[in-house]
């Protein structure tokens, strides 16, 4: 159901489109999906956002940076985190967490010589989602399992 313009654009289309989407989408990408120009895109979105964010409340469309993506109201997360399909890790960071489920804890200039450098940002990624903190002790830095991580291992084994 393409159009040409922004007057006609179907409401329940962009609904659709985020719904199921697993990935945040680009101006590229709805303007491609939608069948506008590019330059149309913003204010079609922004117009669509403001109607969407005023309707619903649980969930939200949201811009950052570049891009467009459906959101769960921050007040509403750890009550609908259960629900939700654990997020994928890499190879990297599944085997941080084992070694990290093995040892409880340990330095972070241990890990890095273990994984190599990449392992910043595979770190932030972990606590991002909850599953290492870090933190200090005699002046050196050490990363911890969190109990999420354990229950994210468990749910996986369950899936397998």
């Amino acid at each position: 159901m393409k159009s040409s313009s922004k007057e006609e654009i179907d409401r329940g289309l962009l609904e659709a489109i985020f719904f199921s989407s697993p990935r945040p989408l680009t101006k590229e990408r709805i303007s491609k999906i939608l069948g506008v120009d590019k330059k149309e895109v913003d204010s079609i979105m922004e117009k669509f956002m403001d109607e969407f964010n005023r309707v619903h409340k649980g969930v939200k469309i949201v811009k950052k940076r570049k891009y467009y993506y459906l959101s769960i109201d921050d007040k509403y997360i750890e009550y609908v985190s259960t629900l939700m399909d654990p997020p994928p890790l890499n190879n990297r960071q599944r085997l941080v967490i084992a070694y990290l489920y093995k040892n409880k804890e340990s330095m972070l200039k241990e890990l890095r010589n273990i994984f190599g450098p990449y392992i910043y940002r595979d770190l932030k990624k972990l606590r991002r989602w909850g599953f290492v903190s870090i933190i200090t002790r005699d002046k050196r830095k050490y990363v911890v399992l969190r109990p999420e991580a354990e229950a994210y291992i468990i749910r996986r084994r369950g899936r397998r």
